[in-house]
C-alpha cells in the first residue's frame, strides 16, 4: 500500500533563495534516485499561497511525497543524502516543522 506524506516547513524570508537551491542541490537528487529505485512515486516542493497557519516573516513551503511502501519512507529519511540536507534545512527555518502521514486510501489521477 502506498504511504503519503507531507511536510510543511517555514523558512525565514530572507533565506528563501538559499533555501530553493539547497533543496534542488541536495533533496532533488535524494528524490531522483528514490523514483529510479521505484521506492518514491512522486514527490513535490509547493511554495504556500494559501494556508491557516501562516508564520510571521516566513515563507511556508509543502513538500508533499508518495512512496511505494511503508518502507519507501524509511528508504527515504535514512538517505544520507536527506540526513545531510535536513541538518542544512532547519537552519532555514524559523518554526517548527509540521508532518502529516499515513497510508494513501484513496487518489484519483497519477
Amino acid at each position: 500500500m502506498q504511504q503519503s506524506v507531507t511536510v510543511i516547513l517555514s523558512v525565514g524570508k530572507d533565506r528563501v533563495d538559499e533555501f530553493e537551491r539547497g533543496f534542488r542541490e541536495h533533496e532533488l537528487p535524494v528524490w531522483q534516485d528514490l523514483l529510479s529505485r521505484k521506492v518514491l512515486v512522486r514527490a513535490s516542493l509547493t511554495p504556500l499561497e494559501i494556508t491557516t497557519t501562516g508564520v510571521e516573516g516566513a515563507q511556508q513551503y509543502m513538500v508533499v511525497a508518495v512512496f511505494a511502501t511503508e518502507e519507501g519512507h524509511h528508504a527515504h529519511d535514512d538517505h544520507p543524502g536527506f540526513q545531510a540536507w535536513n541538518k542544512i534545512a532547519d537552519e532555514y527555518q524559523v518554526a517548527g516543522a509540521l508532518a502529516f502521514g499515513g497510508d494513501t486510501m484513496l487518489q484519483a489521477g497519477d
